[in-house]
């Protein structure tokens, strides 16, 4: 633990030299610490508020820090290293489950952000089965992400196909170009790679109706209680944030260039598109996607079972929001 301290504060230093663009003076600004689990284009999100100065109009001075995996924002969370996270949604169920006071405020992707790429030949789901199929390893986001989307086909992962763990997502398809699985997911744009090389996208996952708490924002309830108006001008800010880069294509481009360094401009307009697509432009959680990631971590994690998915999620921010005329104000009617 003391080690996750030295480097979070370590991060904090170095952010103090990067300048933001804002009309709020510093004086007037809330230091908050926010880890992000992966800077990837699934979790641009804050980034796009802190460039383009828009938590500092709502008092809000982000502090991001980038860790490596969601189980190490996790106990940095835990140790009030951070105050709001950017992580998957059953991290905040298994950390929630085992008696922190984790809680999930808001939610960026409410579904999966992957899209099937197969062998040759493959042009339908049935025909998975028997088949080989990659994920990065048992009880990671890929593993759950294909078994939910096999069981939307009646195809049971345990019985009807092969899961074969095969690392991240350019080993997944190094191994499907190699002949070695027959199918695996992977986001774009290596979706875009794989097809120009022959291999099919079979689905887009996000398109199936499966819901899933992909991306969430996770705070504590001592926070919440503590200082209720940082946790609000937080949302304030990741929220006008969506809402910039649903409605201004090119800066959010360069934006994704900059930290996902993304140079091919085929690849860029598919990434930005693909975050149109897959963000939710109000940040609502979607209650039945909690209960589906809620259902898959009470299989490793006792204290998760008999649990209900409203335990898990506090909308009082969303909906204050919603009633002041927030959302109105962004989006019109």
């Amino acid at each position: 633990m003391k080690t996750i301290s030295k480097i979070v504060q370590l991060l904090f230093l170095c952010a103090l030299f990067v300048p933001a663009p804002s009309k709020v003076s510093a004086q007037s600004l809330t230091m908050v610490p926010v880890g992000i689990a992966g800077l990837n284009n699934n979790t641009i999100h804050s980034y796009i508020s802190r460039d383009m100065g828009l938590f500092r109009k709502y008092g809000i001075d982000a502090r991001l820090v980038v860790f490596q995996a969601g189980s190490l924002l996790a106990q940095a969370s835990m140790a009030g290293e951070v105050k709001i996270s950017m992580v998957a949604g059953p991290v905040t169920i298994a950390s929630r489950s085992a008696g922190s006071d984790s809680i999930i405020i808001g939610a960026l992707i409410n579904t999966l952000p992957y899209k099937m790429i197969v062998a040759k030949g493959i042009t339908r789901s049935d025909q998975l089965k028997g088949k080989k199929i990659g994920i990065s390893r048992f009880g990671s986001s890929t593993d759950t992400a294909v078994r939910l989307f096999l069981a939307k086909f009646a195809l049971n992962a345990d019985k009807d196909v092969v899961l074969v763990q095969a690392g991240e997502q350019a080993n997944r398809f190094a191994a499907l170009t190699g002949g070695t699985i027959d199918a695996t997911i992977v986001g774009v744009p290596l979706d875009i790679t794989a097809q120009k090389q022959g291999f099919p996208v079979l689905a887009d996952l996000s398109q199936q109706q499966i819901p899933y708490p992909q991306a969430i924002v996770e705070t504590t309830d001592r926070l919440i209680r503590e200082e209720p108006q940082i946790v609000k001008n937080y949302l304030r800010g990741l929220i006008a944030g969506i809402h910039y880069g649903i409605t201004h294509p090119e800066p959010t481009k360069a934006i994704l260039d900059k930290y996902v360094k993304i140079k091919n401009p085929e690849f860029l307009s598919a990434t930005y598109q693909d975050y149109v697509q897959i963000t939710d432009p109000k940040a609502y959680p979607n209650i039945e996607g909690i209960r589906v990631a809620l259902e898959e971590v009470a299989k490793r994690s006792p204290g998760a079972k008999g649990k209900k998915p409203e335990e898990f999620v506090n909308l009082r921010f969303l909906q204050e929001l919603e009633k002041e005329g927030f959302f109105r104000e962004l989006y019109g009617k």
